[in-house]
């Protein structure tokens, strides 16, 4: 017999009656679990402190060939786009009050084709996300969506001008706004798509965080609470093939506006520039979209930066992994700025895996965080399809690395297109539900058996797998911001359960590979003896 690769899981045994395939795992080990339900927070529902003020002016509506735009920017209001990260959100004495998060709005609009979100500021809501569930006590059943609700909003705003760039650069409200409905915020120095990209956020306290922008990729504090900007922000050190800062040297991308020049900003004529003006600058060159988008407080203080990928328009490419960063908080004052501290290592992806959406910390530990991996699924409803998903939660022990830095202690633990329902909470008699959407980008956990997960709806790009609306019962709902509750069966995210426990997987494997290999040998001489007797019985 030998063996042949047929792909990079499946191996199969030639020479037998019949080939056996063995399946080489990759990190899946999908727990038991259930849906508890699904929220929606309306588009339409927009917070007053994001009313009546134009946005949307930079928008070119259809532009993508997969995904419909709605034709209606530009917009009287800033509306909800949904959500790159969603943290706890904590009272007056320090504690996370149950239900309740704070949820970090992303740069702004679709930013697929360029940028568009100069004319968006930037904002955290403070959001109620509590859906009812009984396990079908007496057969008690609930609406498929129930909205969560917004308790508050934060706008983003530099009141102590801390954020300049080193070309003299200024924040985009300083230089142009779209129309007088802006004034208010240019004299409170809004912040917009333009300035930042914010898709990570570590929340400290009730009115001190730590921030995470793509644009440079850069961190910073901020007051979540009340939106203001705390501290100037700090570049992200590259690091040489040991994984050492490189003194001097820092990440950048074509939308930084360290790259631009002055007059060009002040014109309006500088939404990015070209890959070798990066290059030609000195920095090390790394995707738009594709810095820090998952941020975790560990239980020792300091945050879990992740870089969302390391393929696009970067120099990180050849590199095994999306960099992980340590980074210490401010002291929460004026003026005090995150410190980066070390390189911690790279996150490995799973097959046609792309790039992370987020990162939650699991409570108590210092070492184990939870991520979202995903891909560019859906483009368009018709299969075979262009792209298959790839969405999955993973667990990931940052310290166990192999030689090349790499994580190698990591588990997947839910695949987001096949999640049970077995209490039907969705009520369309279907014991599986997925969470289609291409931006799943925010979770959280939020206790030894549950995690809260939302969207990022890409607006005005929410149709995106191009669907006529009269044919979707709950088109609207899939349009707005979407959470998802699901519990586990086992308390996996308490930091006694042995989920990463590497000598009771080794245990389990070394198990399942001897019963599988006493079956397999089981199949392949029963099969033998049959052809045999065969032989001798047609003889």
């Amino acid at each position: 017999m030998k063996l042949i690769m047929t792909n990079p899981t499946v191996v199969l045994i030639a020479g037998a009656v019949s080939p056996i395939a063995v399946v080489v795992a990759q990190h899946s080990d999908y727990q038991p679990h259930y849906l508890v339900g699904l929220l929606n927070l309306p588009n339409s529902k927009i917070p007053d402190e994001l009313k009546n003020h134009t946005s949307g002016t930079h928008i070119v509506p259809g532009r993508d060939q997969d995904w419909l735009a709605s034709s209606k920017a530009p917009f009287a209001d800033v509306p909800n786009v949904g959500f790159s990260d969603i943290e706890f959100y904590y009272d007056d004495e320090g504690n996370p009050v149950l239900g309740e998060y704070y949820a970090l709005s992303d740069n702004g609009f679709g930013g697929i084709f360029e940028e568009n979100s100069a004319d968006f500021a930037l904002n955290i809501f403070h959001v109620s996300v509590r859906k009812p569930f009984t396990y079908r006590h007496g057969e008690s059943t609930f609406d498929t969506y129930t909205e969560a609700r917004t308790l508050g909003t934060a706008i983003l705003h530099d009141p102590n001008k801390f954020i300049k760039w080193e070309n003299g650069a200024d924040i985009e409200v300083t230089y142009q706004i779209p129309d007088s409905t802006w004034d208010d915020w240019k004299e409170k120095r809004v912040l917009t798509g333009r300035d930042l990209d914010p898709e990570g956020l570590a929340v400290i306290k009730q009115d001190c965080a730590v921030l995470g922008d793509e644009h440079m990729p850069a961190v910073v504090m901020v007051n979540p609470k009340t939106g203001v900007i705390l501290s100037p922000f700090v570049r992200t050190p590259d690091i040489d093939s040991e994984g050492n800062f490189v003194e001097g040297m820092f990440l950048s991308t074509i939308r930084d506006k360290a790259l631009c020049k002055i007059e060009d900003l002040e014109a309006n004529s500088c939404p990015d520039v070209k890959s070798e003006d990066v290059d030609a600058a000195g920095y090390r060159r790394h995707d738009p979209s594709g810095g820090y988008e998952g941020f975790a407080l560990l239980d020792d203080g300091s945050v879990a930066a992740f870089l969302e990928k390391n393929s696009g328009d970067t120099t990180l490419g050849d590199e095994p992994g999306a960099r992980v960063y340590r980074v210490l908080p401010g002291d929460c004052t004026p003026g005090s700025a995150p410190k980066f501290d070390k390189f911690i290592g790279y996150y490995p992806f799973e097959l046609n895996a792309e790039r992370i959406g987020d990162v939650s910390p699991i409570p108590g530990s210092s070492r184990h965080v939870l991520v979202i991996e995903r891909n560019s699924f859906p483009r368009g409803h018709l299969f075979p399809a262009p792209t298959m998903p790839a969405n999955k939660l993973c667990v990931v022990d940052l310290e166990d690395l192999d030689e090349d830095m790499v994580m190698r202690n990591k588990k997947c633990i839910l695949n987001y297109h096949s999640i049970d329902d077995p209490w039907d909470v969705d009520g369309n008699g279907i014991f599986k539900a997925a969470m289609t959407q291409v931006t799943n980008e925010a979770v959280i956990v939020v206790d030894d058996y549950c995690i809260v997960a939302c969207t990022d709806t890409n607006h005005p790009w929410t149709n995106q797998f191009a669907l006529n609306e009269s044919d979707v019962p709950y088109f609207q709902e899939v349009s707005d911001t979407r959470f998802m509750v699901i519990c586990f069966v086992e308390p996996i995210f308490n930091v006694k359960y042995p989920l990463m426990d590497k000598t009771a997987k080794a245990s389990k494997r070394k198990s399942s590979s001897s019963s599988s290999l006493k079956l397999g040998r089981a199949r392949v001489y029963g099969l033998l003896i049959g052809f045999v007797v065969g032989l001798f019985y047609f003889a």
